[in-house]
């Protein structure tokens, strides 16, 4: 019976730990800050529980001290989700780094080393021998170890997407309360079964068993109640909402808006009255990758969201033969062709893969002959908390090119500032496209105000093989030309007036202190918020 407890144990905390970054997504992201955070506090608290428990163990060797801590380890869990998000609200006015920290430790910091002693536990109660000793805590040792590989697979291959994060959470909690009742009938069977009989003993593991069961009813009967209650605002509606392997997906109709988020993003719109109107600004702006190669026949989208912008390409312009839009997460693509009215339109293929495998896929199958490669390459994967480090180097922006044809162009949707002290990544990122693109330009969304425009936002780089520099006239003549014709629906002339001077990022001051980001040296979260 020790053995399955310390396994279960084991298989919890590990559950836990994987679970812990989605309970911290929605306010702080998914960056290398979050998952240090995680890693360091579940650590410290396993260090601290190990040698706590060891001496707990040998002045208390008894079941009823171990119940105990699987009991309020059990409380602690399983009650976690309903204050959550309060802690995470409050901490949220901390910079990632320390705000992802501290709620690493008001989550996981005690229920991690109440876990952490049922092994010492379990080893101290198992001995008989001295000469054994050593085998019981090897034994003891892999049992827990092989609960904790059961608990991550388990976890992150099929709980989340399965079950989702609240449900996960609460479940451990009732696991291990139901462990502490386990552990407390063994020792009420224990004192019972003592010589003198001791009644008062038995009846206190009775009522501590009847208490322990009554938790446990009341955290499900709470949980029941929580999923069940509704909003009270009519025109708000959660119309889905669900835990896949990369994301915290929410789908959200407010009025004739529905909304996308990507856990604490903001991720796509549409107004389901007037679904080919760009609710973004942004999104508006990857046109104009269309001033630069007018009338694309082959476009090819990575990072899908709601499907706004595969959906405005395909209605916008007739000389479309192919979209291609590729996306990481199947549940993204089921959501967007349930709920954002993704066209079932024969030009578009959604692929379900990882945006740089399918460059390289790509690339292999254009250089044989077997594909044709792209008029254009628009990338929207990122968002305000995190960039997939390896969606920025000079690796991949080689394999974009390599699926481009001569005169294709690639269009890149970026978050960050121009100058200031939040501009690292974005010149680092514009200083990669350089090192690889002939020509390369910024348009910062809504307006470029000069260089002492330090305003973070969505910035759109505009890449191209051309070996022709476009000043703001030639821009400006050229979009002007595509949106008088009628070739181009969107108010690109508008658009074209936020070009950064192209003279002033290609000063040396402005490319100052940054390094090329590649495979071996990409990190894009210290650059998004510098130390």
């Amino acid at each position: 019976m020790l053995q399955v407890i310390i396994f279960l144990s084991g298989a919890v905390l590990m559950s836990l730990e994987m679970v812990g970054s989605r309970l911290l997504a929605p306010t702080f992201g998914s960056s290398i800050y979050v998952w240090g955070s995680l890693i360091v506090v579940v650590m410290a608290a396993l260090t601290l529980g190990y040698y706590y428990g060891g001496r707990i163990a040998d002045k208390h060797p008894n079941y009823g001290v171990m119940g105990t801590i699987l009991a309020i380890g059990g409380v602690f869990i399983g009650f976690l989700p309903f204050w959550a998000q309060s802690v995470n609200d409050s901490l949220s006015l901390f910079e990632p780094r320390i705000g992802s920290l501290l709620a690493s430790m008001a989550f996981f910091f005690v229920p991690s080393v109440l876990l952490a002693t049922i092994s010492p536990y379990g080893i101290k109660l198992t001995s008989r021998s001295l000469t054994t000793i050593g085998n019981t805590a090897g034994f003891m040792a892999a049992i827990s170890s092989a609960g904790s590989i059961v608990g991550t697979l388990l976890t992150s291959f099929f709980l989340i997407p399965a079950m989702g994060v609240r449900n996960i959470v609460h479940t451990l909690g009732v696991i291990l309360l139901l462990l502490s009742v386990m552990v407390f009938w063994m020792a009420r069977r224990r004192q019972a079964g003592t010589e003198d009989g001791n009644q008062s003993g038995v009846k206190l593991f009775n009522i501590i068993i009847f208490s322990t069961i009554l938790v446990c009813i009341t955290l499900i009967g709470l949980w029941t109640v929580t999923i069940g209650r509704k909003n009270p605002d009519p025109n708000y509606k959660v119309l889905y909402e669900h835990d896949s392997l990369y994301h915290h997906i929410k789908v959200v109709q407010d009025g004739t808006f529905r909304r996308l988020h990507f856990d604490e993003s903001f991720q796509s719109e549409m107004d389901i009255s007037d679904p080919l109107k760009m609710s973004f600004l942004y999104t508006s702006y990857l046109h104009l990758g269309v001033v630069a190669h007018p009338q694309p026949s082959r476009v090819l989208f990575i990072g899908l969201g709601g499907g706004s912008a595969p959906r405005k390409f395909l209605h916008d312009y007739v000389a479309l033969t192919s979209v291609d839009a590729v996306d990481i997460d199947p549940e993204v693509v089921n959501v967007a062709k349930r709920y954002f009215d993704l066209p079932k339109d024969p030009r578009l293929r959604i692929i379900t893969q990882d945006g740089r495998l399918f460059l390289k896929k790509m690339a292999r199958e254009i250089a044989a002959k077997r594909s044709e490669p792209y008029d254009m390459v628009i990338i929207d994967a990122y968002n305000a908390s995190s960039i997939p480090y390896h969606l920025t180097t000079r690796e991949f922006v080689l394999a974009a090119r390599k699926v481009l044809a001569s005169d294709g162009v690639v269009v890149s949707n970026i978050i960050g500032a121009v100058t200031g002290p939040s501009s690292q990544l974005l010149r680092s990122m514009t200083g990669t496209v350089m090192s690889v693109f002939p020509q390369t330009y910024l348009f910062s969304v809504g307006g470029w105000y000069g260089k002492d425009d330090t305003s973070q936002n969505n910035i759109i780089l505009v890449a191209t093989n051309s070996p022709k520099y476009w000043d703001s006239l030639e821009w400006q003549k050229q979009a002007n030309e595509l949106y008088q014709s009628g070739a181009i629906a969107e108010d690109v002339p508008a658009y074209v007036q936020s070009l950064v001077d192209g003279d002033f990022i290609r000063e040396k001051s402005w490319l100052a202190g940054i390094r090329l980001l590649t495979d071996d040296y990409a990190p894009v979260d210290t650059l998004k918020s510098p130390l």
